[in-house]
């Protein structure tokens, strides 16, 4: 991971060890959600965290003060991104060749 990045995500310590952080979404067989974070730090020690992204509402639900403002402008951001997700997935799904494949015909570049 470290060599697709440039700069660090942070230190440890000041002037300590650099580590790097990265985040994917991943759906296991059972279709909860997960965050899967890999975390390195220094040139050796490798880290990977799965947490269920509900565990990640939860605590945001569970830690509300009074400030429903933050809670909306989380749903829209999250609602945002849905979106934005499903776009990308429909483009895909229409695309010429997963329509070929589903009426079973080849599918070329014009000649």
């Amino acid at each position: 991971m470290t060599e697709n990045y440039s700069e660090e995500d942070g230190r440890l310590f000041d002037g300590g060890l650099s580590f790097f952080i990265d985040h994917d979404l991943q759906i296991i067989n059972s279709g909860t959600l997960f965050l899967h974070s890999t975390i390195e730090v220094g040139e050796s020690e490798r880290v990977i965290v799965f947490k269920p992204f509900y565990e990640i509402i939860d605590d945001i639900l569970d830690n509300v003060e009074d400030d429903y403002s933050e809670l909306y402008s989380i749903a829209n951001e999250l609602n945002f991104s849905a979106a934005r997700l499903k776009d990308l997935a429909q483009r895909i799904e229409d695309s010429v060749p997963n329509v070929s494949d589903l009426f079973d015909t080849d599918y070329g570049p014009p000649a």
